[in-house]
């Protein structure tokens, strides 16, 4: 009985380590997601796109996919930044898309990226997301994870290809990457 005590005892033990650290993976994960979340605005901040067509259109941040951040970039909404109202939307269709300023690409549409780099062509949208070989994919943003470090790779070429300029500041922080051939 004794025997019987003792393994109930060390496996509550168990189970709690193992809660503790779920626990802390999720709130890494969630702090992480905070980060990118903040980074997002400044490549917003950071990028200049080409005029807009009406007096004050509005930033279009999009979130194509699951979405990540868990609603946690609608806090953008109704924000400004270099003298635009950010709006937040969630596509439901690729068609969607040419609408945005900025699209975040969710890993889980990584099979769908080649199809809508086509759709978007020239268009200034700059494209974010946070699968490996995004940029080097012809993504313009992408960010990385470095000995537990957020990073971002920048595809100038892509930016530009799209009459985007990112600038310096951005640039700083960055690491730039080509497109693959």
């Amino acid at each position: 009985m004794r025997c019987l005590s003792a393994l109930a005892a060390l496996a509550i033990v168990a189970v709690s380590a193992v809660g503790d650290a779920c626990a802390q993976q999720t709130s890494v994960r969630l702090a992480e997601q905070d980060i990118k979340a903040g980074l997002l605005y400044n490549f917003l901040r950071y990028t200049e796109w080409p005029q807009p067509t009406a007096s004050g259109a509005a930033m279009v941040v999009c979130i194509y996919g699951r979405d990540p951040f868990s609603g946690r970039l609608a806090s953008m909404s109704g924000r400004t930044v270099n003298q635009r109202t950010i709006e937040v939307r969630v596509l439901r269709e690729a068609a969607q898309a040419n609408a945005c300023s900025l699209l975040f690409v969710s890993a889980d549409e990584r099979s769908n990226w080649p199809r809508l780099r086509s759709q978007l062509g020239e268009r200034g949208v700059l494209t974010v997301s946070d699968y490996d070989g995004f940029a080097r994919s012809g993504g313009m943003i992408e960010f990385t994870r470095i000995n537990n470090r957020i990073g971002v790779r920048v595809n100038i070429e892509a930016a530009e290809a799209a009459n985007l300029s990112v600038q310096d500041r951005l640039l700083r922080l960055a690491r730039v990457v080509r497109t693959a051939p």
